[in-house]
């Protein structure tokens, strides 16, 4: 006699609720349907799975160490229907996905890791980029969806909020406002600011808070790329706002990292093309939004 899902299931919901009942009502059967099916099941496997009482049941020896074995078959039950679901909707390939600042962030490897787990056909191609391009390869079509840190200028693209943190200046640890809890955007903005050089424009002017600036700021550096915005930071030329998460994950020497608290916080989105919606792109903005 050969095993079925079904009955994995069946075996499974019992042996979580330890009442007929209750998974009865669990898996949407009767309870006689039920109990056919688990007496099928132990004629299948040749020993009993549970202990009936009129107070209690209770899982056997055999069936605790069987329990295991069971959960993992409907596990690649499940991630094989997935992938049939895939392959029907034509969602198999390979599927690009662009970072920008956000490996510091706790989003980024869950959803990772979740999307490898759940879609194990599916090829996830990560590639990480810097300030020169804020949209994580979208603008140029290099990537299929990306975790980006809005706003930017191109119009072609959607996007989704995920999460918001707030931004810290970074200072050379001997400057004047090193030592502070938080700074207003007043006290730093006479100081010689980074410039960010061949990037987008929107972008660049988020991060140098030009909203809130009479004139335009004072050039002490200009780079590319994070590591130029802290280099210089640290060697007192410049200052530059990073995010809460990265700020946090620097261990830099030479380096402080000061909140600013009264600027607005920095985005982290999941953005895609309007032109590419693809399956597997929905799969990933469904899972990057499941919260």
């Amino acid at each position: 006699m050969q095993i079925d899902a079904r009955q994995l299931r069946y075996f499974v919901a019992v042996a979580e609720e330890l009442n007929f009942t209750r998974a009865a009502e669990r898996l949407n059967v009767v309870q006689q349907s039920l109990s056919s099916a688990i007496a099928r099941l132990e004629a299948a496997v040749g020993f009993k799975l549970f202990e009936r009482s009129s107070r209690a049941v209770t899982l056997t020896e055999r069936g605790s160490q069987w329990l295991p074995h069971a959960r993992e078959a409907l596990a690649a039950i499940d991630r094989a229907q997935m992938a049939a679901d895939d392959l029907a909707a034509g969602a198999a390939g390979t599927l690009r996905v662009g970072l920008v600042a956000t490996a510091a962030i706790e989003l980024t490897p869950r959803v990772l890791r979740g999307f490898a787990e759940r879609h194990p056909q599916v090829q996830l191609r990560t590639e990480h980029y810097g300030f020169e391009d804020p949209t994580g390869g979208l603008r140029d079509h290099k990537t299929d969806v990306a975790i980006v840190r809005p706003p930017f200028a191109v119009d072609e693209l959607d996007l989704i909020v995920v999460a918001s943190e707030p931004r810290y200046i970074a200072l050379a640890s001997e400057h004047r406002l090193a030592q502070r809890a938080s700074v207003t955007f007043d006290e730093l903005v006479d100081e010689p600011w980074i410039e960010i050089v061949e990037s987008d424009p929107v972008w660049c002017e988020f991060w140098r808070v030009s909203d809130r600036r009479s004139t335009p700021p004072r050039v002490g550096a200009s780079g590319r790329t994070l590591d130029d915005l802290l280099e210089a930071a640290r060697a007192g030329r410049a200052v530059g706002l990073v995010p809460a998460s990265v700020a946090r994950s620097q261990t830099w020497p030479g380096l402080a990292f000061v909140q600013v608290s009264d600027v607005p916080q920095s985005d982290v989105a999941i953005a895609w093309r309007q032109d590419r919606r693809s399956a597997l792109v929905e799969k990933f903005i469904a899972l990057a939004t499941d919260r």
